[in-house]
């Protein structure tokens, strides 16, 4: 494999980190785009703002990248900005983005009265013809203007991006914003004797994904030479929730019940009902995709960073 030079938009926080570390393993050249420069990164940086023109212009113009990796692509607006940026200069671009466009979403926050659709989904299944849930219904711009469907389409519609679309699971892992094992997490800590969980919570699917091993299917991406393509990006099994539960509890060493009650886990029109799983054949067979890394290993590192938090002590 060829030396690339690789220009991380977003690159500095959990994902980011941990495709730079997995690129810079491979021995390519990272330069990294964002906001505020970190004295702690021992990667070039280039300070500026994705979401203006001629800040990406002249970043794009030092560094003359091989591929950019654009891991914060949220609104439409963004693609449109790079799409500028680039000045009519073909690129490579790997645009990070999320199963939450498939209808199953839709039908999951209750958005939408069709029928469950089955799972797991694939590439080619239908996605939501409905907006994400929150746009327009919260005071932020987030809420308002995200829609990674917009950016996806946007990015295909370029013509100077041969993009390659990654579309991915929920990330679990060191650093992530989410911490989607908290709240198991603490009460293990904390020696319950039992911890009830909800039916309708306890059989639920939604596919889950250590963070670097996403960062390795992101680095075989940008490694190959396909574009014009989109792949599911997630784990290959997907546990229920009580599942996932059994699996801290055996991490932590955990000895107490996990209880299933007849209780709704969830208000308003969500529906359990609709498991969220992927389909991650296409990704595994055309770039040679697999986890480097066992589950085990994934989540030993994710609790143990979960238990070393002020409010898990």
């Amino acid at each position: 494999m060829n030396r690339l030079k690789i220009f991380i938009i977003g690159g500095t926080k959990f994902i980011g980190t941990a495709i730079t570390e997995q690129l810079t393993q491979s021995k390519h050249e990272v330069v990294l785009f964002h906001r505020n420069i970190d004295a702690n990164i021992r990667h070039e940086q280039i300070q500026g703002d994705c979401n203006n023109v001629n800040d990406l212009e002249k970043a794009l113009e030092i560094v003359k990248p091989d591929v950019i990796i654009h891991n914060i692509a949220l609104f439409q607006n963004q693609i449109n900005v790079l799409e500028q940026a680039l000045q009519g200069k073909k690129k490579r671009v790997i645009l990070l983005s999320s199963i939450d466009v498939y209808k199953a979403y839709e039908i999951f926050f209750g958005l939408s009265g069709e029928p469950v659709v089955s799972v797991p989904f694939n590439e080619a299944s239908p996605l939501r013809e409905i907006l994400y849930p929150y746009r327009g219904k919260l005071e932020t711009d987030f809420a308002h203007d995200y829609e990674k469907i917009l950016v996806e389409h946007a990015a295909l519609q370029s013509p100077v991006m041969d993009v390659v679309i990654l579309r991915l699971g929920m990330v679990y892992g060191k650093n992530d914003p989410n911490r989607r094992f908290a709240e198991p997490v603490k009460k293990m800590r904390q020696n319950a004797e039992q911890i009830e969980l909800p039916e309708t919570m306890a059989e639920f699917r939604a596919c889950k994904c250590y963070v670097k091993d996403i960062a390795y299917g992101i680095k075989l991406a940008a490694e190959s030479n396909i574009c014009r393509e989109i792949y599911n990006l997630a784990g290959l099994e997907t546990l229920t929730e009580l599942e996932w539960y059994k699996e801290i509890a055996d991490v932590m060493n955990w000895r107490g019940d996990i209880v299933i009650t007849q209780t709704n886990f969830i208000s308003g029109n969500i529906n359990p009902k609709q498991h969220l799983t992927a389909d991650t054949t296409k990704i595994r067979k055309q770039l040679g995709y697999k986890e480097i890394f066992s589950r085990r290993e994934g989540l030993e590192e994710t609790i143990y960073w979960e238990l070393a938090l002020p409010d898990n002590k």
